[in-house]
């Protein structure tokens, strides 16, 4: 085709039937619904957003991008020591080596400040930013304020949260009860607006929010808290003031297991909260569960760096403003959180957050049901796991509600009371791998790590294989017309101290159990409750709890 031609070549417009007819098509007579992501909220993701999407929400981007004070961010990186001393040079370290802000979390147990110490601070605070959070009523270093001249504190550019409180300081109002309750972004928004409407002074507030790696719906809630904000701020006759909106990468997806899949995690959730226009962020290092090390912590500063450096994000105050998909989703997230909130009102104050929590909770339970039936992924942990791994335990925050946590506990249990496993395979190897490995990928999920057999032909040799090796746990793999043939002959010569599985759902369930068959492993199939039936099998004998 000559040049000319190709100038002259049209192409006809796609419309949205055009594109659905096209994907159903693709599907191989799939129903067209397959493509549709219900999500914990109560959304239904849709494969494709188009303008006319856009068109029947309100556009809330002119909102947003009056509501930041700058594109920028701060980058907040919290400064980890065990004494006052160690926390000066190490804070002052971090401030040249990129962090933008001085951030203190203080423990239980409060360190000991001498007067040059509390010097040192209160110069470093009177000319960077910091937030300070304080869980103990005596810490010691809120006492670097009482040197402080009225003009000084006046000028401070602080964030505070705790049991103490600090007039020149804002408050910081934190998500994370709901969120680690297994909260979702419409109820975390909620429980921001309630906390809101409970202080008396809204000029000197800031809210903070954790992040997870829902990429898109984790920049469409930070999007719709701006809008929210608005309609807040108009129902309760206060100024419009903007208000700084902290991140912290959230720690519920963290895994002890394979921990530098959470440098993944973070990294996602960083650029999330970027996206969702964030003023102040803080990423949890990657190794932060199993002792976090200077260099763990450098890297996770150097994750909002290279944002900042290579994204160019840092120029625009709403860089996601636009895209049909987060508009639409901006819009979804404000409507389900404005009702939710004031649903809530209506309520007693004594009630309000309990109500809020028990949402949360109910949540809580599908993530978990969820997670354990691997129909959602935690990279490491409950898909692709290392059984190799070992799960440290030098470090663990008790506080957060993870939802790796039944996987690394299964792991520490088979790791002290070993299961020797094995998958065993019958028929030809192109027709079993596809099914053997999924079951392979199944118990190496549940902390098991299995020996994958030779290909068998015959009932008598894989059983002798079985018994040379010692194992005693099995799982027979094989295509359906061959395990039909050869199971039952498998059962009949097998001995029964040998826990044995099949792989997939067959007809012949309940006679293959009258021979000796203990259950199956399937798509699915929740792991946490299989894995827990194996260690009662073991314990106890006999198969009636079959998961």
């Amino acid at each position: 085709m000559t040049i000319e031609k190709m100038k002259e070549t049209t192409f006809p417009k796609a419309n949205f039937e055009n594109w659905q007819e096209e994907a159903v098509r693709t599907l191989k007579g799939k129903p067209y619904e397959q493509l549709i992501t219900p999500t914990f909220e109560g959304i239904d993701l849709q494969p494709l957003y188009t303008a006319e999407h856009l068109q029947k929400t309100l556009n809330h981007s002119a909102v947003i991008s009056h509501a930041k004070k700058q594109a920028n961010w701060l980058i907040a990186q919290t400064t980890k020591a065990n004494s006052a001393s160690e926390f000066l040079h190490k804070a002052k370290e971090q401030l040249s080596l990129g962090n933008d802000m001085i951030v203190y979390k203080g423990t239980s147990s409060s360190w000991s400040w001498n007067a040059n110490a509390l010097k040192q601070l209160a110069e470093m605070l009177t000319n960077h930013p910091f937030h300070l959070s304080i869980k103990a009523n005596d810490d010691q270093i809120m006492q670097v304020f009482d040197g402080m001249t009225e003009h000084q504190l006046n000028e401070l550019v602080g964030y505070l949260d705790g049991p103490v409180s600090a007039p020149t300081l804002n408050t910081v109002l934190t998500t994370s009860t709901i969120h680690y309750a297994g909260g979702t972004a419409v109820h975390e928004l909620a429980y921001a607006l309630l906390a809101l409407s409970k202080q008396t002074d809204l000029t000197k507030v800031a809210v903070q929010f954790e992040i997870d790696t829902n990429f898109f719906m984790e920049v469409a809630k930070l999007r719709a808290f701006r809008v929210l904000w608005k309609a807040f701020s108009s129902a309760y006759k206060q100024n419009e003031n903007a208000i700084s909106v902290f991140a912290n990468t959230s720690m519920r997806s963290y895994s002890k297991l394979d921990p530098t899949v959470n440098l993944l995690r973070a990294g996602n959730a960083a650029f999330s909260a970027v996206l969702g226009g964030a003023d102040i962020i803080s990423v949890v290092p990657h190794h932060e569960l199993t002792g976090s090390s200077p260099t763990s912590e450098r890297i996770a500063r150097n994750v909002q760096l290279v944002i900042r450096e290579e994204t160019m994000v840092n120029k625009m105050i709403d860089p996601s403003a636009g895209s049909y998909y987060v508009e639409s989703l901006t819009a979804e997230l404000v409507h389900q959180a404005w009702d939710l909130f004031l649903k809530t009102l209506e309520m007693k104050q004594s009630e309000q957050e309990d109500y809020l929590l028990s949402l949360a909770r109910d949540v809580q339970s599908s993530r978990i049901q969820s997670i354990a039936k691997r129909k959602a992924s935690l990279i490491g942990t409950n898909v692709y796991a290392n059984p190799t791994d070992a799960v440290a335990t030098t470090h663990s925050d008790d506080e957060i509600e993870r939802l790796a946590v039944p996987f690394e506990q299964l792991r520490n249990y088979f790791s002290e009371q070993p299961l020797r496993t094995a998958v065993v395979m019958f028929g030809v190897l192109k027709d079993v791998k596809p099914r053997a490995d999924f079951v392979q990928g199944f118990l190496q999920a549940g902390g098991l790590n299995p020996v994958m057999s030779p290909v068998f032909a015959d009932a008598q040799a894989a059983w002798h294989w079985v018994k040379s090796n010692q194992m005693e746990y099995v799982v027979f793999a094989a295509n359906d017309e061959i395990t039909n043939e050869i199971l039952p002959q498998f059962l009949k010569v097998a001995d029964v101290s040998t826990i044995i599985d099949v792989a997939g759902r067959h007809a012949d369930e309940n006679q293959w159990r009258e021979q000796g068959l203990n259950g199956y492993i399937f798509a699915g199939q929740d792991v946490i409750a299989k894995m827990q039936q194996l260690i009662d099998v073991k314990k106890n004998g006999g198969h009636e709890n079959e998961a």
